[in-house]
């Protein structure tokens, strides 16, 4: 939950965009709009971008700091200890309207714990750090530059010396990415972040964000023009004919089943095909990292020529 105050504040949340111009989420000055109006006393929670994300991230938040919390306690040797919390009071430097809410609180005791990083060195860390959540159904990588920006923030405003990223990705790949403070990377955000507020009190706008044109290479001239136009229109009726044998296909499998169903077979054989339709039981799912879900039953359909 949002524990920031956009009249008196900036988020670490926001602070991407203003460093990079802007994030997937948010522009500079969508933010710089954001925090003049409330200001002048009127809050927006800013455009609704990616809600199905948002709400993904905010569900299944809990149950994936406890995950990230399990996987760094099987870390510990018999001396350390490693503790959770979910502090969800803001960290704030109010001299520079700088502010962020932690997903969680990571506290070191009993010595030092090394971190695996999947994507570089290893980090050494003791006491505090951050725990920041991440959910992404379609990137399995590591975390994206605004993200990191993210992270940063957050240890300069809760003066910690490290933290840990817990990404959720496709298929339930879950890594950990531990980050030292980095002291360049935090000074760039607090030149940004001041010149933002100048912004706000002057009313002064971002420029706009004008996106390069992509260079169109004119191949009317190019030596293979004739066989690159039949290998276009070659692949234009492959891609319509692809389509076309998948719907199909869909049908006469929709056809087959419908007369399985109707002899109440859930095995078969014809000439030389075995047909295969049995029902299949998924069990229910209980409500730990994905939301609960009831049991449910279907029939897998599967056909295959029989070695004669």
């Amino acid at each position: 939950m949002k524990a920031t105050n956009d009249s008196i504040e900036i988020g670490a949340s926001k602070v991407p965009a203003i460093v990079l111009g802007e994030t997937p989420f948010q522009t500079n000055e969508e933010i710089r709009q954001l925090l003049l109006n409330a200001k002048k006393g009127i809050l927006t929670d800013g455009p609704k971008i990616y809600s199905d994300a948002i709400d993904r991230g905010n569900y299944l938040e809990d149950g994936i700091a406890q995950w990230a919390y399990h996987k760094l306690q099987a870390l510990c040797n018999p001396d350390v200890q490693i503790n959770l919390d979910f502090d969800k009071d803001a960290r704030r430097k109010p001299e520079e309207k700088m502010g962020a809410s932690l997903d969680g609180v990571l506290e070191v005791e009993g010595g030092e714990l090394t971190i695996p990083n999947p994507n570089g060195k290893d980090l050494i860390v003791t006491s505090f750090g951050c725990l920041e959540i991440k959910t992404d159904g379609h990137d399995d990588g590591p975390p994206r530059p605004d993200q990191v920006i993210q992270l940063q923030t957050q240890m300069y405003c809760s003066d910690f010396h490290w933290g840990v990223i817990a990404k959720l990705g496709p298929k339930f790949k879950f890594n950990l990415y531990p980050y030292p403070r980095d002291e360049k990377l935090i000074n760039i955000i607090r030149e940004k972040v001041k010149d933002l507020w100048h912004k706000v009190d002057n009313d002064i706008p971002y420029p706009e964000i004008v996106k390069p044109k992509p260079t169109v290479i004119d191949l009317n001239q190019h030596e293979m023009k004739s066989q690159l136009v039949q290998m276009i229109t070659d692949w234009q009726q492959c891609s319509q004919e692809k389509t076309k044998w998948a719907n199909l296909q869909d049908e006469l499998e929709d056809r087959i089943k419908a007369i399985m169903e109707e002899v109440g077979a859930e095995y078969a054989e014809l000439a030389n095909f075995k047909i295969n339709y049995p029902v299949v039981t998924r069990k229910a799912q209980p409500e730990k990292i994905t939301l609960a879900k009831p049991a449910t039953t279907y029939r897998r359909f599967t056909m295959e020529i029989i070695n004669e």
